[in-house]
This record gives C-alpha cells, sequence and structure tokens, in this order.
C-alpha cells in the first residue's frame, strides 16, 4: 500500500475524539491492558458517532508510532482512516440486505493473518441487514463467531441492533452509544460547519442529540430528497401511482434514480420502526407524524416487501433497464 496524501479527511484518534470520550478511553484501557474482544457490538442511534469510534478504534490497534492509543498522523493511521490499510476493512450491504456471498467474503478476509500488523479490525455496518431477506447470511457470519480467528477483531455496527440474531448478540461485547449532549452537538456545529455559539446552540436543540441531527439543523444536510421520497410513498399509499411517477420525474438518469432509491429506503426505516413500535430508532423524528400516517394506514405493503422490492429496482438500475418502467414496477409493487 502506498502512503496517503495529506489531504486525506481526518478522522478521530481515542483521545482526540469529540464525543462518546468514555466509551472511547474504556476501549483505549482494553488495548493498552491487551483484553481487546473478538467482537463488538456498537448499538445506538444512527449519527451518535459509532463509526468515528470504530475507525479510531482501528488505528489505535494498528498504529506503530503509538500503539493502543493511534497518532492520527502516521501513514498507518492515516491508511486506516482512508480505507486503504490491508488489516483494516470497512464492509457494508451492496443494496438493502447482505447476501451470502458478501458475507462470504468477510468470512474470507477474517481467515487470513494481517498483513503488517500485529491483528486486524473488520468494520461491519448495518450487520441487521444481514436477516433482511433469511437468515442464511446471519447464519454464516455466526459461524465466525463462535470460532473466531485469534488476531481479529470485529466491530458490528448497529442502528437496531433488535433486528440481529440473538446468537449473534450473545457473542459480541455489546457497547452501547447514548444519543449526544447538547454541549457535544454545539462543539460539532462550531467546529464542522462554522456556525457562532449562538446559532450552534438554538440548532443543537433541535439536533435529537444525533450529529445526523445536527448537520440538518444547521443546514448541512439536504433533506429534499427525503421529504421527495416520503411524498412519493403518501401518493402511492392514496393509490395514485401516476401521481408518484409525475413526483419522481426529476429522477430521469440511473444516477438520479438510484438516489431516489436510497431516499425511499430511508423512509421505509421509518414505517419498519414504526410499525415495530422502536420509535426510538426513528432518524427523521421531524416527520414522524407523516410517518405514522403511512405505517399506520395499511395502504402500502410490508416493510420486507419494499425493501425487496427497492433491492430489484437497485439491481435493475445498476444494468441496462428503462428507468421510468422500473421506477412504475417498483411503486407497483409497494401497494398491498
Amino acid at each position: 500500500m502506498g502512503a496517503v496524501s495529506e489531504n486525506q479527511v481526518k478522522r478521530f484518534t481515542l483521545s482526540d475524539i469529540p464525543y462518546q470520550r468514555d466509551i472511547a478511553a474504556s476501549l483505549g484501557r482494553a488495548l493498552a491492558e491487551e483484553r481487546l474482544a473478538h467482537a463488538y457490538l456498537f448499538a445506538g442511534p444512527r449519527g451518535v458517532g459509532k463509526e468515528a469510534v470504530a475507525y479510531a478504534l482501528g488505528a489505535a490497534a494498528l498504529c506503530g508510532e503509538e500503539p493502543g492509543a493511534g497518532c492520527g498522523t502516521c501513514n498507518t493511521c492515516r491508511r486506516v482512516f482512508a480505507d486503504l490499510h490491508p488489516d483494516f476493512r470497512r464492509y457494508e450491504a451492496e443494496g438493502m440486505h447482505f447476501d451470502i456471498d458478501r458475507v462470504r467474503e468477510i468470512l474470507a478476509e477474517a481467515g487470513r493473518p494481517p498483513s503488517e500488523s500485529p491483528r486486524k479490525v473488520l468494520l461491519v455496518v448495518e450487520p441487521e441487514k444481514m436477516t433482511y431477506r433469511s437468515d442464511a447470511p446471519a447464519n454464516a457470519f455466526l459461524k465466525t463467531l463462535e470460532e473466531p480467528p485469534g488476531r481479529t477483531t470485529f466491530v458490528l455496527v448497529s442502528h437496531d441492533a433488535r433486528q440481529l440474531l440473538p446468537t449473534i448478540l450473545s457473542r459480541c461485547v455489546t457497547v452501547h452509544f447514548p444519543r449526544l449532549t447538547a454541549a457535544e452537538i454545539e462543539e460539532a456545529l462550531v467546529r464542522d460547519f462554522g456556525l457562532g455559539p449562538q446559532e450552534a446552540a438554538e440548532a443543537a436543540a433541535r439536533a435529537d442529540g444525533t450529529l445526523a441531527g445536527a448537520a440538518a439543523a444547521a443546514g448541512g444536510e439536504d433533506t429534499a430528497a427525503l421529504q421527495n421520497a416520503l411524498a412519493i410513498l403518501e401518493e402511492v399509499a392514496a393509490g395514485g401511482v401516476a401521481e408518484a411517477l409525475a413526483a419522481a420525474q426529476g429522477a430521469r438518469g440511473r444516477e438520479d434514480a438510484l438516489a431516489l432509491v436510497d431516499a425511499l429506503a430511508e423512509v421505509n426505516h421509518e414505517l419498519a420502526a414504526l410499525r415495530a413500535g422502536a420509535a426510538e430508532t426513528l432518524r427523521y423524528p421531524a416527520w414522524e407524524e407523516r410517518s405514522r400516517a403511512l405505517a399506520r394506514g395499511g395502504r402500502l405493503a410490508s416493510p420486507e416487501r419494499v425493501w425487496e422490492g427497492l433491492a430489484r429496482a437497485a439491481l435493475a438500475l445498476r444494468g441496462n433497464c428503462n428507468v421510468a418502467l422500473t421506477l412504475e414496477e417498483l411503486f407497483l409493487g409497494m401497494i398491498p
């Protein structure tokens, strides 16, 4: 692996991370005392720093300059932060679910010895997607957790751990990530978005304890696509597939249509959370009332069926398909 340029985006080390400091300190002590677990589950709402802590842990585990802490500036740390280090890998589902081949890819990597470092760290984002279609991918993953490679640490980052198999939960050390304090959010708004102290304090009050909420409150996240997706689902629920297609006219190219599918998946998460009685996992609480109306109306297919349709649409859009026909088929499939 080559050197990483100075303009790579910098992440945080365990010592300088500006939030979830108690968790970062605890993981640092585990590293220093050589009692790092073979598998961690980082559980909590989206946008509370779980991945940031995972990257900091990866740097700390692999850094040769400041072992157990991570210096944040050496080539090893910068390659970890840039997803370029062979002993630190990040995995997420390709689409709406982890298929068995993707899980086998993770397991094959886990079985290889570290290339450069004393250990390797494998980050798996949203492992709950291993059960969206069937339990087969999760069961395959479970076998490695039951007999873990000696020098591999898994870090599972879950936004809704209740969807994981109990057998996977039982084989991980669960670290619960709380929502961020107002002070932490204010600091992030000043540091990352350039807000003044007063403006940051006002925005933090609307941020719902998450960095995603902070970004939205600061105007740093464009929510227009998500609002459009919500409106489209409302049209479909009202029986207006033609109206939904009209609302999706902006998605004429494949990339735009794929972005719409992603936004629809975000809204479908809200509906799934509400149907499961898990309102605390909502990513966009400001739209809870509209989402609740959709979730309880009975005029949309189940979230599982919608996810399957979204997965098929995403696959078709990555191929040689007619965008308009693909979206029409998607919307028709959302009607129960």
